[in-house]
């Protein structure tokens, strides 16, 4: 949802941050599949994965580089960022510069996200000042989830999943999600 709401176009540039995650991982797919020039922020342990298993056209380890300072120039400017990171002001300002004017950042809300200023990009954008943004919230959607389990049995689409925990040890398994080192999804086993 996070990446259908920029409505990209085949060929467009697209940035994911957090890659390798339960998100990110799907994002860079799909980008992928609708044919747009992918580029993935990942950690060194992910960077090899993301490239080879997720088929991403370019990725930044974010621990040797800054994907701000990478993609500066203007023609290297993105279409649609997906973030799923914390939005400080400081990382927010650093991140929509690398937008171009008619771009779109879908953003995860996730702790530390800076209300006020993407209220002034919301705004902004609203008087034709600047890209569009959009928080994603998940919403039950039967049409996207029947397309994204027909890609999967295809083969086009893989589900990363690094650790099933028993309901009971639900408390265990948002901790690691909260290490924010994840790969691809952590599941909950329901009994029956």
């Amino acid at each position: 949802q996070a990446l259908m709401d920029g409505q990209p176009v085949e060929g467009q540039r697209v940035l994911v941050f957090a890659a390798s995650g339960g998100v990110g991982h799907v994002a860079v797919q799909l980008a992928k599949i609708l044919g747009l020039y992918t580029v993935a922020v990942a950690g060194p342990k992910n960077t090899a994965w993301v490239k080879e298993q997720l088929g991403t056209d370019e990725v930044v380890d974010y621990t040797s580089a800054d994907v701000v300072d990478v993609f500066a120039a203007p023609d290297k400017h993105f279409d649609i960022i997906v973030d799923c990171l914390d939005n400080t002001p400081e990382r927010l300002t650093k991140v929509m510069s690398l937008l171009k004017p008619n771009g779109h950042y879908s953003y995860i809300l996730n702790r530390d996200t800076d209300f006020d200023k993407l209220k002034q990009w919301l705004d902004a954008h609203k008087e034709g000042k600047g890209p569009s943004a959009r928080s994603t919230s998940v919403t039950p959607n039967g049409s996207q989830l029947q397309h994204l389990f027909e890609l999967w049995q295809a083969g086009k689409l893989k589900m990363e999943v690094q650790q099933v925990f028993p309901l009971a040890e639900v408390a265990d398994a948002h901790r690691h999600v909260e290490t924010w080192h994840t790969r691809g999804k952590i599941v909950l086993a329901i009994p029956q």
